[in-house]
């Protein structure tokens, strides 16, 4: 009995590991064409500042796919993820998707009216977008932060 409890204990702990190995940089289904990134932001800038409190976010201009720019989202801790504002609905350069103010962890398209979890690697929740924001990698190292292919 306890060998098999330890067994499903096991099995679990290896894929909640092998999950967050893959995380939320998957882009199988990137709908997004690749456009190099290679962005160094200080998170003490007045322009990031908010960056330095858990459960915020801001959004880096005149980066990303067609420069629609990258929002960044700060969980928690070093932990931030980093997105491309076009919409994967109509990708377009002049499709972005914005900082959704009823939810600190959302992005919205003004476009198409898709709602994006931030927190959730980028999903979709409704509208009419099925991909998830094309995400990008994040290193962090006080204060500095760099988002990359």
């Amino acid at each position: 009995m306890i060998c098999k409890s330890l067994s499903k204990v096991l099995t679990f702990c290896i894929l909640a590991t092998a999950a967050a190995c893959v995380s939320c940089f998957n882009n199988d289904d990137d709908v997004v064409p690749w456009t190099e990134v290679k962005v160094r932001i200080n998170t003490l800038d007045a322009k990031y500042i908010d960056l330095q409190s858990d459960n915020s976010r801001v959004v880096v201009k005149d980066c990303g796919y067609g420069g629609n720019g990258i929002i960044v989202y700060h969980t928690s801790g070093n932990v931030f993820n980093a997105f491309d504002c076009t919409c994967t609905y109509e990708v377009s350069d002049t499709c972005a998707v914005q900082p959704d103010d009823g939810n600190i962890a959302g992005a919205v398209c003004p476009v198409c009216g898709s709602k994006f979890e931030l927190i959730n690697c980028g999903m979709p929740t409704s509208g009419k977008a099925r991909y998830s924001l094309k995400s990008y990698r994040v290193s962090y190292s006080e204060p500095i932060l760099r988002i990359f292919n």
